[in-house]
C-alpha cells in the first residue's frame, strides 16, 4: 500500500535538514517507537527498532532493523525496514521516503511518500481508509514533535539589558524534549482523533 503525507516545519531549512540525519531523533519523534536497547544491528548502517502499538485488547510489538538513506544533492531520503511481531507472527516491512523543501515566505515543507506492507494475523488491520487515517494523525504527532526538537527563536521581548536585543532575537533557544509516550501508541486514540476532525472539518 502507497501513502503520502506533507507538513510544514516552522524552521530554516538547513535545520530541518540536519535532524533528518540524525535517525534517532527521527525515531524518537515518532509516537510508539524507539531503539531497541535489547537488539544489535544485524549490518554496518542499520540500527535496531521498536515500535509497539495498541488496539484496543489487541497489542503488538514490532521488532526489526531500520536504515536510513539520504542525498544531499536533492535533500531527500529514505527509511527502510523490517519487522516482525513474535506473538502475532505478523511482519511489516516498508520504506518511507521524503523530500525536505523549502518555503517562499519561510519554514520547511516535507513531503513523504510510504510503501508498506503486512502479513499475518495483523494484515486484517491494514485495510486503507484505517491505514491512511492513523498515517495521518501519526504524521500529525510526528511533525509536533519534530517541531518541538528544533530551535526555537527567541524574541527581544525575552531578553533582559540593552544592546543585546536584536542579537538575541535572532539567535536560538534550546529544543525542546519532544513530548511523548515511549510505551506504546494507541491506534484506537489515533482513529477517534482522525474522526473528530473529519466530522469538525464537515461541520464547518
Amino acid at each position: 500500500m502507497q501513502l503520502e503525507q506533507s507538513f510544514h516545519i516552522a524552521a530554516p531549512t538547513d535545520s530541518v535538514w540536519k535532524a533528518f540525519h540524525d535517525i534517532e531523533l527521527l525515531v524518537d519523534c515518532l509516537p510508539g517507537a524507539s531503539i531497541n536497547k535489547e537488539a544489535t544491528a544485524t549490518e554496518e548502517g542499520s540500527i535496531p527498532l521498536l515500535f509497539k502499538v495498541k488496539l484496543g485488547p489487541i497489542a503488538a510489538s514490532f521488532a526489526g532493523q531500520g536504515r536510513l538513506n539520504l542525498d544531499e544533492a536533492s535533500n531527500s531520503g529514505a527509511i527502510i525496514g523490517t519487522a516482525v511481531d513474535a506473538r502475532s507472527n505478523s511482519r511489516v516491512k516498508g520504506e518511507a521516503s521524503f523530500t525536505v523543501s523549502s518555503v517562499a515566505g519561510g519554514g520547511t515543507d516535507v513531503q513523504v511518500k510510504v510503501d508498506h506492507s503486512i502479513t499475518g494475523s495483523l494484515a486484517q488491520f491494514s485495510r486503507e481508509g484505517i491505514v491512511r487515517a492513523l498515517a495521518e494523525q501519526l504524521t500529525k504527532q510526528f511533525a509536533e514533535n519534530l517541531q518541538a526538537r528544533l530551535p526555537q527563536p527567541v524574541s527581544a521581548s525575552d531578553v533582559h539589558g540593552s544592546g543585546v536585543a536584536d542579537m538575541a532575537a535572532a539567535a536560538p533557544a534550546k529544543p525542546r524534549a519532544a513530548q511523548r509516550d515511549t510505551s506504546s501508541i494507541d491506534l484506537w486514540t489515533l482513529l477517534k482523533a482522525w474522526l473528530a476532525g473529519l466530522f469538525s472539518s464537515r461541520r464547518n
